[in-house]
């Protein structure tokens, strides 16, 4: 049967409730005379009500697809162990697991997804969505550490295993009031907030996927599933049948576009946020308590308006527990919800997505102004308004003043201070709040076809979208240059990441001069550009001119922001690299020690970039010749790695790379090939065969078997490092001496050709 449009949804849908609700015998009957009235309607109701028996009958999704039985404790999932199931849902099983490969421990919950993969291809897109969505780093984000699939074809998350409970039962455990409430809800919806900024949508917002643990940390679930579902479920499209069936949302808490399968977007989760802010406010959702069948609970989601919040706490018979978990009593909760917070609910709860609050950012800056007892946008700024508002938040300054008032005329003045002060201070939270606004409209504008017959395209690349938007960035922002040059250093910086570097370059460039033009040229903005510049020009083959634009960015950062500024120590460990890709090792090796030393100091032994710059100074003074110095740091950060992050971490994995690499320029070929087969085993079952990283050690590998006569295992390494890393493996290996062992062997030609196609670069053994 073909999934039904919204409007034909709410046509039949009145008709399907009717039917349900009769006997079976009376059902006939109905239809019978339905059938000579609406013939179209009669046979779409048949339809309907078939699949709905077909579905009870067979017990549709009355058990997971999937094993996990309780018989499965036990059984590995790559390097975990399955320990028992935490619990499941209308999107998988859950299980508890732990790191059973003896490198580190780890506890996390593995969750086992209700879709199956029909291809290669559709393996690969769930790997690598899984990969992208794993660097969605943010405290209050539980981590999706790996996505894989098993043997049997069964997708599956590793998610960090969170220790918590649901968010409202944990303010009602605490008797947790309000305010305390809102601001527990803040830290949620900054997370929902900083996926949005990536593109990254939620869909599927609830309580069960808001934790919060003992120490009062929130911790947010399954951010991103949706997008690793969306390729597999098609259309946005819903009917009631299927809504529960596959589709990565619970009902109870889906925007009405969900139900009706209108498109899903930023504010689809707005809306979600503002059912949980309702139940967390007034411990009821808003399509009420009483909603019994799933047809009813869609009538409600798309028709009903919900309860005003006030009005649920007045009407409800258990007002004295609601109130008494919020540590209040009803009366007092009743005045708390008027007003302000009500509004800010039900303009997250609007049926039309384009009457909600366009940005989580908006939403949340609404709440903060709440607590601070500040005008709201949400509500008509009318000058009796402003004041309440400005005398519940400066209550003893106000009552000082009137009784001043009667001594001394100056009291009045300076309330009227006190009133411009705070007419500033809303107007620029209200300047910041449209700015904001102005980033997301064009974030979204990017996504939007310029051809009105493409609106429907899903496959458009990356490349396309990014040339279409910074070609608007000059037009769309010219009334906004702070946010013009904002956007510009963004696009530059994803067009760097991408290689793209001329296209960068221009970018980034053009963002600084707006920057300085806006905010000065000391602004941090504006200094961090220019040693993305630097890089992208380094990137690009030239280093002259990147030096340039990374001393001046230093000499600006250490006069206005310090010499030990994270800032500038960034751009001395950049200014390193770029000294090095020159042949300056020497004066390379001394701003990479320097700034070292530095981070050691002030940012500890232990931080990410403090790791990174003892991993890169390893690698230069490697270069350099300075192999035992080089080997005793990488060991050193080998091992704090290791402490810090696991075994099978990028990072671990490519300080191993470059000890590998120090042991062979010291003629230890035995230990080179020990430490890049330890390493390549690791990468192998971490991240696959393809990875680039992995290829690396394959590539090493088949260098020391050269260099150690191993002909034939020479040529197996290298033919699979040639087929797997197109943009490392070039033809110059014809003319590197240590692959010298292989020339006069018929396969060497054989293995040029083919690097020669796959990719005419340079490099050198080992990589």
């Amino acid at each position: 049967m073909a999934t039904l449009s919204p409007q034909r949804w709410q046509e039949i849908s009145p008709y399907l409730d009717h039917a349900l609700s009769l006997a079976e015998a009376d059902r006939r009957v109905w239809l019978e005379t339905l059938r000579s009235e609406k013939p179209e309607t009669a046979a779409l109701l048949e339809q309907l009500l078939e699949s709905q028996h077909v579905a009870v009958r067979d017990g549709f999704l009355e058990q997971p697809p999937f094993p996990p039985e309780r018989s499965a404790a036990g059984q590995s999932i790559g390097p975990y162990t399955l320990i028992s199931p935490l619990g499941q849902g209308g999107m998988g099983t859950v299980w508890f697991a732990e790191r059973n490969d003896g490198r580190f421990e780890r506890r996390v919950a593995i969750k086992f997804l209700r879709f199956s993969l029909g291809s290669t291809a559709s393996t690969e897109r769930f790997k690598r969505e899984g990969r992208i969505l794993g660097r969605l780093a943010h405290p209050h984000i539980a981590e999706l550490i790996d996505a894989g699939v098993t043997e049997k074809g069964e997708p599956y998350l590793v998610l960090e295993h969170v220790e918590g409970k649901p968010i409202d039962e944990y303010c009602d455990d605490h008797q947790f009031d309000l305010n305390k409430r809102i601001r527990l809800f803040l830290d949620v919806a900054g997370a929902v907030g900083h996926a949005h900024t990536i593109l990254i949508v939620h869909r599927d917002l609830k309580p069960s996927n808001v934790l919060v643990r003992n120490d009062g940390e929130v911790k947010l679930l399954d951010f991103g599933i949706a997008k690793l579902l969306g390729d597999e479920t098609g259309s946005s499209e819903a009917t009631l049948l299927t809504l529960e069936g596959g589709a990565a949302l619970t009902p109870q808490f889906a925007a009405p576009e969900q139900v009706t399968g209108a498109p899903v977007t930023t504010a689809t989760d707005v809306y979600a946020l503002g059912v949980l802010l309702y139940l967390l406010l007034t411990g009821q959702h808003p399509a009420g308590s009483s909603t019994r069948s799933a047809a009813e609970l869609v009538k409600a989601i798309v028709e009903a308006e919900p309860m005003r919040a006030s009005a649920v706490v007045s009407s409800g018979g258990d007002s004295a527990v609601v109130a008494e978990r919020r540590g209040t009593t009803p009366d007092r909760l009743l005045r708390q919800l008027r007003g302000d917070l009500e509004t800010i609910v039900g303009k997250t709860l609007k049926k039309n997505p384009a009457e909600r609050y366009n940005s989580v950012a908006a939403l949340t800056d609404d709440l903060q102004r709440y607590l601070k007892h500040e005008p709201v946008s949400a509500r008509p700024d009318s000058f009796t308004y402003r004041a309440n508002r400005f005398f519940r938040r400066n209550r003893k300054a106000v009552a000082l003043s009137t009784v001043a008032l009667f001594a001394v005329i100056a009291g009045v003045a300076g309330t009227l201070l006190q009133a411009r002060t705070a007419r500033r201070q809303r107007d620029e939270a209200i300047r910041e709040r449209d700015r904001a606004n102005r980033v997301t409209k064009f974030v979204i504008g990017m996504f939007k076809a310029s051809d009105p017959n493409e609106t429907n395209r899903k496959d458009v690349p990356v490349r396309e979208i990014l040339d279409k938007a910074s070609g608007e960035i000059g037009i769309t922002l010219t009334k906004d240059p702070e946010v013009q040059s904002e956007m510009m250093a963004t696009m530059g910086t994803v067009y760097s990441n991408l290689g793209l570097y001329p296209q960068a370059c221009k970018l980034l460039e053009r963002a600084i001069e707006l920057g300085r033009a806006a905010n000065g040229p000391s602004d941090p903005d504006v200094l961090r550009d220019m040693d993305n510049l630097g890089f992208a020009l380094m990137e690009q083959g030239q280093p002259v001119e990147a030096e340039k634009w990374q001393r001046e960015a230093l000499e600006i950062q250490r006069r206005r922001l310090g010499p030990d500024h994270p800032d500038a120590l960034g751009t001395m460990t950049d200014l390193a690299a770029t000294l090095a890709e020159q042949g300056r090792m020497t004066e390379a090796i001394s701003v990479a020690r320097d700034a070292l030393q530095r981070k050691q100091r002030v940012l500890g032994l232990e931080d990410r970039r403090t790791l990174g710059d003892m991993d890169n100074l390893a690698a230069a003074l490697g270069m350099n010749g300075q192999l035992a110095e080089s080997e005793k740091l990488e060991a050193q950060a080998i091992e704090i790695e290791t402490r810090v992050y696991g075994q099978g971490n990028a990072r671990v994995l490519n300080s191993m790379n470059n000890q590998g690499d120090t042991f062979f320029y010291e003629g230890r070929f035995a230990e080179a090939r020990t430490m890049w087969q330890q390493t390549r085993n690791v990468q192998l079952r971490v991240f696959g065969p393809d990875h680039p990283e992995t290829a690396r050690s394959t590539y090493n590998l088949g260098c020391v078997a050269a260099r150690e006569g191993e002909v034939d295992q020479a040529f197996t390494y290298l033919n699979e490092a040639v087929d797997r890393l197109a943009p490392r493996i070039v033809p110059q290996v014809a003319n590197d001496p240590v692959l010298g062992a292989l020339h006069k062997d018929r396969r060497f030609a054989a293995l040029v050709a083919r690097a020669k196609r796959r990719n005419p670069g340079s490099a050198t053994c080992p990589l």
